[in-house]
């Protein structure tokens, strides 16, 4: 999708919410949030969040920021910025939230030495905005338990 496209469905959005249409789906929000990666588009990602989205649990957060802001630089340093690639394998919806299984390429992981990692992105909506977002790596998958084994998370992190 194209930066212009992406902004054509986002002042739809706003246009239905402020006209008191129906807010978007939590399929619909997911795949405006890929999109807006895709393109690199850290405006709409933001405008995605809600205010009171759940804290991540991101170490590169710092204390001063607030949940949304938080989330953001999380999103903006793992995927938006190393102009990752979000393949989707599956997804489910269970009520508000969607867990999609995709399979995610970019930069960061071939300079660790991995093609890609796998995982699922698990984000519960409410009103048309993100209110909870997490990345849940698939450590069953040798590449991805060797990428975040790195820097000390999951069953192959190096242990002092």
């Amino acid at each position: 999708m194209t930066k212009t496209a992406l902004a054509t469905t986002l002042a739809a959005l706003c246009t239905a919410c402020s006209t008191g249409g129906p807010p978007p789906s939590p399929s619909e929000v997911f795949d405006r949030y890929v999109a807006a990666v895709h393109a690199a588009d850290m405006a709409a990602v933001r405008a995605l969040i809600a205010a009171d989205v759940e804290r991540s649990d991101f170490p590169g957060c710092r204390p001063e920021m607030d949940n949304a802001a938080c989330l953001a630089h999380y999103i903006e340093a793992t995927v938006v910025v190393p102009r990752a690639r979000l393949s989707e394998r599956a997804r489910r919806i269970d009520g508000d939230t969607v867990t999609a299984e995709l399979e995610v390429r970019s930069a960061l992981y071939t300079k660790a030495g991995v093609e890609r990692i796998v995982g699922r992105d698990v984000v519960r909506v409410r009103d048309g905005r993100i209110v909870a977002f997490r990345f849940v790596p698939d450590f069953a998958d040798e590449a991805t338990a060797q990428f975040f084994g790195t820097p000390g998370i999951g069953p192959r992190a190096a242990r002092s």
